[in-house]
């Protein structure tokens, strides 16, 4: 059933430069007039879209790299969400940033337009992987980019971590985790790295980690994390009670999301639109792709998106999120992975088990599928 907007994403397209594992859109080059004509259109979007929204819970800004943008385009994107949406009390405001494209400015910028949360791409403190990665900048700029937010006033925090890197060993892992948690973040993502076709890293043949090696590091992750007193919450995502990523939390569990600028995604409730990934067709054209799948295929898509977390679901949520009883829609997938001890299932409620959570792409395949 097609409701209204509660969350909004907008993508940022522009970057100083691909790193070697992005698949995501972006813009490596661009001059003052396509990021211009980029806020230029993407207000435009914002009016198409502005009755079709309810008070936001939650904004998202990413990209791309959005502290790119310079402390003025900055300020004018975020001056104008504010002034085409209305948010609800106590909405999460986050915003993407790689820490060497931020400076006391911008994180001044972010604080006046009530950003409340920021997502520090760390990826590695270590030079040797950073290298690998395609990452620019040093390991000191995330020290200094907490310092300017901090000195900003915002405090929640969240650090991106990758492990499986070509050349990392458990130990240097340990010590990227030790060292990003002690910079006080309320907030980690630890992500396995995936060769994402059309990357640079898998146009070099670059290969995955192995297994043994993945799954070492998952449960090193959670260990570390817990001595800093944050806890697992998702596959990939930990953080203090609390201070889950509120966005991605509502978009696992089938939220609606309103998605601006090129290459973004919508959700309505009934189907999933993606805006043309590439800068100047989204300037040119208002043509969103509809992904369209009957109501029962998208109901097991988002049952399977909220099997990714550690509570998995309330099948009396569910049913009130899509109309369909869990257990009658998917009842031979769950009791199978139920019986390969992959997901548990209590009177109201479906969870993955911790090894549900190791498989979760399994999971999820046999429960779309």
């Amino acid at each position: 059933m097609k409701k209204p907007y509660t969350s909004l994403y907008v993508h940022v397209p522009f970057c100083r430069g691909k790193c070697a594992y992005c698949a995501f859109y972006s813009v490596a080059r661009f001059s003052p007039g396509e990021t211009g004509a980029y806020l230029h259109r993407l207000f435009a979007e914002f009016a198409d879209w502005t009755d079709a929204c309810a008070p936001l819970e939650t904004v998202y800004i990413g990209g791309g790299t959005p502290t790119v943008l310079s402390p003025r385009d900055l300020a004018e994107l975020l001056g104008g969400v504010r002034r085409a949406f209305r948010l609800g009390t106590g909405a999460e405001f986050t915003v993407e940033c790689n820490p060497e494209t931020l400076s006391a400015d911008k994180a001044a910028v972010l604080a006046e337009y009530g950003v409340n949360r920021v997502s520090l791409g760390v990826q590695s403190f270590f030079p040797e992987l950073r290298r690998v990665l395609g990452r620019r900048g040093t390991p000191a700029d995330a020290v200094t980019a907490v310092v300017h937010l901090r000195a900003a006033g915002i405090d929640n925090l969240g650090g991106d971590l990758m492990y499986g890197i070509p050349g990392q060993t458990t130990e240097m892992w340990r010590r990227d985790l030790v060292r990003t948690c002690e910079l006080g973040v309320s907030h980690l993502s630890a992500y396995e790295l995936t060769i994402e076709e059309g990357s640079r890293l898998a146009r070099a043949g670059t290969s995955s980690p192995a297994s043994e090696l993945a799954v070492d590091c998952w449960e090193i992750a959670g260990s570390v994390a817990a001595d800093f007193g944050l806890v697992r919450y998702e596959v990939s995502n930990l953080a203090r009670p609390g201070a889950e990523c509120r966005h991605n939390m509502d978009v696992w569990y089938g939220g609606t999301v309103l998605g601006c600028g090129p290459a973004a995604c919508s959700f309505d409730g009934a189907a999933r639109f993606s805006n043309p990934p590439d800068l100047h067709r989204w300037l040119r054209s208002s043509h969103r792709e509809a992904d369209v799948l009957s109501p029962a295929g998208r109901a097991r898509e988002i049952l399977a998106f909220g099997l990714r977390t550690v509570d998995g679901w309330s099948l009396s949520r569910f049913r009130d999120r899509t109309g369909f009883d869990a257990m009658a829609l998917c009842a031979g997938e769950i009791r199978g992975l139920a019986a390969e001890g992959l997901l548990v299932v209590e009177p109201d409620c479906l969870r993955p088990t911790e090894r549900g959570l190791l498989f979760a792409d399994t999971v999820a395949e046999r429960i779309i599928e």
